[in-house]
């Protein structure tokens, strides 16, 4: 069993990342609405306001998406469908979208 986790700075993907885990028959992905650590630096240390200016693309929010594959050997698979959805020209101040697999023991379904 895998824990897939996806760090989504693209908001504009998140609606085709949702379908491709239907069409991997994973509906029951968990979205996570997040902040980077310099929003958060940002919003309750004024002070921290400046560094806005050194990091490119100015994210503001992300989202989280945490499933978990079942299926022995489903990992590859969901992977190189999220991989192919994301395969269009990024620019370099874009940034950048991540998924990984994470591997699950001892579960307890309640």
């Amino acid at each position: 069993m895998r824990l897939l986790v996806v760090v989504l700075h693209s908001e504009e993907l998140l609606d085709d990342l949702l379908s491709i885990l239907v069409e991997q028959e994973l509906p029951d992905a968990v979205v996570v609405e997040s902040r980077t650590g310099l929003e958060l630096l940002e919003r309750d240390l004024p002070i921290f306001a400046g560094l806005r200016s050194l990091i490119p693309g100015g994210i503001d929010v992300s989202r989280l998406v945490f499933c978990l594959l079942e299926r022995e050997g489903q990992g590859p698979e969901v992977l190189q469908a999220i991989g192919a959805m994301s395969d269009r020209s990024r620019t370099p101040d874009e940034p950048t979208n991540t998924a990984f697999l994470i591997p699950v023991d001892g579960i307890r379904l309640f």
